[in-house]
């Protein structure tokens, strides 16, 4: 009996204030991610930003961006080390081999 009345409560709370259903609210916690996955996903767009930056197109960091939420921890962290050693490459790469580079694109 008490708990039929603070359910009630409860629901009458929600519905005054205009609040979803603490059910719901719970439901969208849980599917959050954890810390671990938060720091690799920070880590890889901190990644990413940099890239952008020596990179001539940016759209294409864009939609890999897009492609992170989607990707499982293990892929990202995979991704993650080969993003770190693009950086490199790209920042001690001679401007000659970047510009040859650009010019096969085209």
């Amino acid at each position: 009996m008490v708990m039929g009345r603070g359910k009630g409560l409860i629901s009458q709370l929600e519905e005054k204030l205009g609040l979803p259903p603490l059910s719901q609210v719970t439901e969208t916690l849980q599917k959050f991610p954890d810390m671990p996955r938060l720091r690799l996903i920070k880590s890889i767009l901190e990644t990413c930003e940099r890239l952008s930056q020596t990179s001539p197109e940016l759209e294409k960091v864009v939609t890999l961006v897009n492609l992170i939420a989607d990707t499982p921890t293990d892929k990202l962290e995979k991704l993650e080390k080969v993003l770190k050693q693009a950086n490199r490459l790209v920042s001690h790469a001679p401007n000659e081999l970047l510009e040859f580079l650009s010019s096969l694109k085209e």
